[in-house]
């Protein structure tokens, strides 16, 4: 029992104790580079074929191509996390992608880039990313002792979360001033990068694994979460967040750039920078004093924060507010990140893991692409205002009905079993 509880608050916390570690520092930072570029490309991608449709629907078909086919990938990357090789399967999800990135940035340098090539080539990109975000969170076990494993989620926490917050404010910052071009150039280069830090990791060996058909396996997995209302409710809420907040800072911000506030390209940039300037600076914040709040606490008030924040966009007029309301939501997305997959790491047996962070995953990539289709729908038929407020008081719905309920979010404060 006494290791557990150094787990959940550690005797002398350290900021720095995983990366103390050279395969997890190497990994840490390859991962980081890889998925700030491939995020940058998830906004390049909406913003051209906003540029060339002036569709919000097709806007949201892009987002929609893409991560639907990494939502029926998810699973069978748990079922392989929990059986092969977890380096194998990232270094080949990340070779498919930059393979893709390499047909973006040529399609468009020689102007045949048509709106029905990126929905192809983003059902491509999402099989290949399908087999890339359970590996990565499972791996984590495997590159640090059991005493730094808190230490290493909230970097991987870090590194998933500030990715896709930093990668699109880069882009559109890119965007703003040379195009999408350059944007599917820095992609190819992470991804470059990212296999050449991960390529020298070494990894513990796994727990050995019973070899069943592979629908067995995943009913034991969602089985396994279902018989823990904590898990349940981090796949429930982690949904609702990227199904009626996340989608404004994605698919849908070039949409809230031109039709809440006429501002375009120029919009796109500021608001997307400063969703990633308020994710980075909380993000900074939890990975080192992480230890001083409980996870119920945190999760309670970002989800609360992020309802704001998405009300505040939609509700102003003025683009001094819409900023300030992408910095909140941008803050409270980051802390939100972090909270639920560091409950989950650390709850979850060892031989659950890779099925367990799928299911976690899965409800993220289902949550984004139902969301922005529907927005996007939404946006052509009333306005994308319209849709704003609609998102962002059903986010503060749901944050009343789990902040009412007598225990919350306090089964995240858990330990491990």
């Amino acid at each position: 029992m006494g290791k557990y509880c150094q787990l959940i608050v550690p005797a002398q916390p350290s900021a720095l104790r995983a990366l103390s570690h050279r395969s997890f520092l190497l990994f840490f930072i390859g991962v980081s580079i890889a998925t700030t570029g491939q995020f940058m490309q998830s906004l390049a991608v909406p913003f051209y074929m906003n540029e060339l449709t002036d569709s919000n629907f097709w806007v949201g078909s892009s987002a929609f191509a893409v991560l639907i086919p990494s939502l029926i990938m998810t699973p069978v990357a748990g079922i392989w996390s929990d059986r092969i090789s977890r380096k194998a399967i990232l270094f080949g999800s990340f070779s498919l992608q930059l393979v893709c990135s390499v047909a973006f940035l040529v399609l468009f340098a020689g102007d045949h880039l048509t709106p029905w090539l990126m929905i192809g080539l983003q059902v491509v990109v999402g099989v290949a990313s399908g087999f890339q975000w359970a590996p990565t969170q499972a791996m984590t076990s495997l590159l640090v002792p059991p005493e730094d494993l808190l230490s290493a989620v909230r970097y991987v926490s870090l590194s998933f979360t500030a990715g896709r917050a930093l990668g699109p404010a880069m882009a559109g910052l890119t965007l703003l001033n040379w195009g999408p071009g350059p944007a599917f150039a820095v992609t190819i280069v992470g991804f470059v990068l990212g296999l050449a830090f991960m390529a020298p990791i070494r990894l513990r060996p796994a727990e050995p694994f019973r070899q069943e058909p592979f629908w067995i396996q995943f009913r034991l997995g969602l089985e396994y979460i279902w018989r823990r209302p904590e898990m349940r409710l981090v796949v429930v809420t982690s949904f609702i967040v990227a199904s009626v907040g996340a989608v404004f800072a994605f698919a849908l911000v070039a949409s809230v750039a031109d039709d809440v506030f006429a501002l375009g390209d120029g919009g796109l940039g500021w608001l997307t920078a400063t969703f990633g300037f308020g994710s980075l600076v909380v993000g900074l914040y939890v990975t080192r004093h992480g230890d001083r709040h409980a996870r119920s606490r945190v999760e309670m008030t970002a989800v609360g924060v992020y309802a704001l924040g998405v009300l505040l966009v939609g509700a102003t007029p003025w683009l001094l507010f819409g900023l300030l309301g992408y910095f909140v939501f941008g803050a409270a997305h980051m802390a939100h990140g972090v909270t639920v997959n560091s409950a989950l790491q650390v709850q979850v047996d060892e031989q659950y893991r890779g099925r367990v962070m799928s299911v976690w995953l899965m409800s993220v990539l289902a949550g984004l692409p139902i969301g922005s289709l529907i927005g996007g729908f939404l946006g052509d038929l009333v306005s994308m205002r319209f849709v704003l407020l609609l998102y962002g008081g059903l986010l503060a719905v749901f944050w009343a009905i789990v902040t009412v309920r007598s225990n919350g979010f306090a089964g995240l404060d858990r330990g491990p079993e």
